[in-house]
């Protein structure tokens, strides 16, 4: 199978899950894609998109919907560039110019599912939380399970943090904490600024535990704020052998809202 091939697979499979996810009534969907560029990626052994010469490109579609008991977030990854991920890799081997992720994220609300509204103090809902990761760097898989709590804090559109239990093909019986901060448009000199946070905390078998932020910091660039542009930042720490691993990766990003 070619490399462009399997690329092809991946935007194909991700585009199946988003029919699947709009063939139920969606209560609210959003997608879009996004560009990345980085001459700052080195070798990362874990997530296997470093490159020789530090430089890669990224290209990703996200979609994100709503349903009646639930919702349902779907990710998927392509990464470009001198030798991604060295020879660890799994299915392209050392010498790839292309590796791929693959994340299907969906939650059953108990509020929802209940009729009920669960809310304390700052907590609005409680969901059961699956997490699927599919990498072909090393060949990667991952299985998670647990129970996620969305926030309603001031100043953001969207607040959600869970805990789930977590199972790979290299280890069994850690745990994932995971974190999702979307801000409301901030005004910023006449235009809308924009600032979200991936954050993922996680055992790691061997490798101790490993931390993984994803802050972004975008400026709409048409009134409808449908093209966005601006920074993302990727920190990245984990142990292997022993030894501590640290990455930090400014990438300059486009972002197109479908």
């Amino acid at each position: 199978m070619s490399k462009m091939h399997h690329v092809a697979r991946v935007a194909l499979a991700a585009a199946g899950l988003t029919m699947a996810g709009t063939s139920v009534a969606a209560e609210f969907q959003v997608a879009n894609l996004n560009a990345l560029y980085t001459t700052r990626s080195k070798a990362d052994p874990v997530l296997g998109t470093g490159t020789d010469d530090e430089h890669l490109k990224t290209y990703q579609f996200e979609y994100f919907a709503g349903f009646k008991y639930g919702d349902v977030y779907v990710d998927a990854e392509v990464f470009h560039g001198d030798h991604v991920g060295g020879a660890g890799a799994g299915s392209f081997g050392g010498s790839s110019s292309f590796q791929n992720l693959m994340v299907f994220n969906p939650r059953l609300s108990l509020g929802k599912l209940s009729g009920r509204q669960l809310s304390l103090g700052p907590i609005i809902d409680v969901s059961l939380i699956a997490r699927y990761e599919r990498a072909s760097y090393a060949d990667f898989r991952s299985y998670n399970h647990g129970v996620s709590l969305n926030f309603s804090v001031p100043g953001f559109a969207y607040f959600e943090s869970g805990l789930l239990r977590r199972n790979t093909n290299f280890y069994r019986g850690e745990w994932l904490w995971r974190s999702v901060l979307m801000s409301k448009p901030w005004p910023i000199a006449g235009q809308q600024l924009h600032f979200n946070l991936l954050s993922l905390v996680n055992g790691a078998g061997s490798n101790g535990t490993e931390v993984f932020l994803r802050p972004e910091l975008l400026l709409e660039m048409d009134p409808k704020g449908r093209v966005q542009l601006g920074l993302r930042y990727e920190i990245h720490r984990y142990k292997i052998n022993g030894a501590n691993y640290s990455r930090n990766s400014p990438m300059l990003m486009l972002k197109w809202n479908l």
